[in-house]
């Protein structure tokens, strides 16, 4: 993925982001992927096998796309505005999360 790309999706997090369209880690994205209110879910390059892999089935069970963009941890964390690593965020619908899914699928 080209950095032009990275760089629209990283502005379009950041605007899901102020708009509240975006939860952060672990537990609450499989909260959001759980009650089904997430769109997508993010999943960040240098997460743990074990995290991507408990994430990727659970989005898997219950229908929700998941995406690994070449984002790290700390790339990510910049786009939410985090200072501490985030390995995941779900997409709740607020915001141009579509956007978001549009730069990542191409």
């Amino acid at each position: 993925m080209s950095n032009e790309i990275n760089r629209v999706i990283e502005n379009n997090i950041g605007m899901c982001m102020v708009a509240g369209g975006v939860t952060v880690g672990f537990d609450l994205v499989l909260k959001e992927v759980r009650s089904r209110k997430a769109k997508f879910v993010v999943v960040s390059d240098d997460a743990s096998p074990r995290t991507k892999k408990q994430i990727t089935d659970k989005c898997s069970f219950y229908g929700i796309p998941c995406f690994m963009p070449c984002l790290t941890s700390e790339r990510l964390s910049k786009a939410v505005g985090k200072r501490s690593a985030c390995m995941a965020a779900a997409f709740t619908g607020k915001g141009p999360w579509q956007s978001v899914l549009d730069a990542i699928d191409k």
